[in-house]
């Protein structure tokens, strides 16, 4: 099980560095986090990529280390290594495409697989990466006697990177590379999650809401588990497996039918439902 974890991480460094190599760097896109500050510093003074990588993550992986997250920051190096390793080799090699904006989604959807496969496989590509629901990262720091999540300092690292590429290598450049970030961070979800969402739905008339969910939309409400001692919330709580393309209407019905009620949607398999603190509800 470990050599297949570490394969996969391993293939989902080699997947970013193509998107890179082969895609945005050549047109001197970026993308966010600590890949972003190498490929900038990179551009500039003509330093390896590769070797910035991990030099500028190694202080953060010891931070998270100290933070009592060593055990798992080992399975990182294995992605890490391997992405850094397939950059170095893949750079002499020539852009794929001349236009920008194919350039600027296709690395995104590169750079996107090889994430999602490192966060799956348990570690990541970047220490300051956006994907969802990594064993590596603390869900928060303090700072100031502040409990910050972790969530919010990555999106001001990221725009603050953004921000800097505008400013020293133009705003076009900035916006294609914003569009690569989208297009990473979108693939990377749907790598991580399917095209389908665990949601569960607590109202107070769940009988009208079964039955126009199951009008609307032809959906079946899913039988819920759990102890006796749950029976009466268990009896008032909805679950459903939906795509994520009807997840907007399916909220929209269940607003018009109780705007009280409660939507949770789960962003990882539903065997492992015991701990809430990765979903969104609303």
């Amino acid at each position: 099980m470990r050599k297949i974890t570490a394969l996969q991480s391993i293939m989902g460094g080699i997947a970013a560095s193509i998107g890179l190599e082969l895609f945005l760097h050549p047109h001197e896109l970026i993308a966010g986090g600590i890949t972003g500050i190498s490929a900038m510093v990179s551009f500039y003074t003509e330093k390896h990529f590769g070797v910035l990588l991990l030099l500028f993550n190694l202080p953060l992986l010891l931070l998270y280390a100290f933070l009592g997250y060593r055990p798992v920051v080992m399975k990182v190096l294995p992605g890490l290594l391997s992405f850094s390793g397939s950059a170095f080799l893949l750079t002499p090699l020539p852009a794929v495409s001349g236009e920008p904006v194919i350039a600027a989604l296709a690395g995104g959807l590169c750079l996107g697989v090889g994430a999602g496969l490192a966060v799956k496989s348990g570690g990541f590509l970047d220490s300051l990466g956006l994907e969802k629901h990594d064993h590596v990262r603390p869900p928060a720091i303090m700072l100031s006697s502040q409990l910050i999540p972790m969530e919010y300092l990555l999106l001001i690292c990221h725009g603050a990177v953004l921000v800097s590429a505008g400013v020293l290598m133009g705003w076009e450049r900035t916006l294609y590379s914003a569009l690569a970030c989208l297009a990473a961070y979108e693939t990377s979800a749907l790598v991580l999650y399917g095209l389908r969402r665990t949601v569960w739905v607590t109202a107070s008339n769940p009988e009208e809401v079964r039955y126009e969910i199951k009008r609307r939309i032809c959906l079946d409400a899913g039988i819920a588990a759990g102890s006796h001692a749950d029976m009466n919330r268990i009896q008032s709580d909805l679950h459903y497996r939906i795509h994520i393309l009807d997840i907007p209407r399916f909220k929209a019905i269940i607003r018009q039918i109780d705007p009280h009620a409660e939507v949770i949607i789960i962003y990882r398999p539903t065997s492992d439902m015991s701990n809430h603190k990765n979903d969104e509800r609303e």
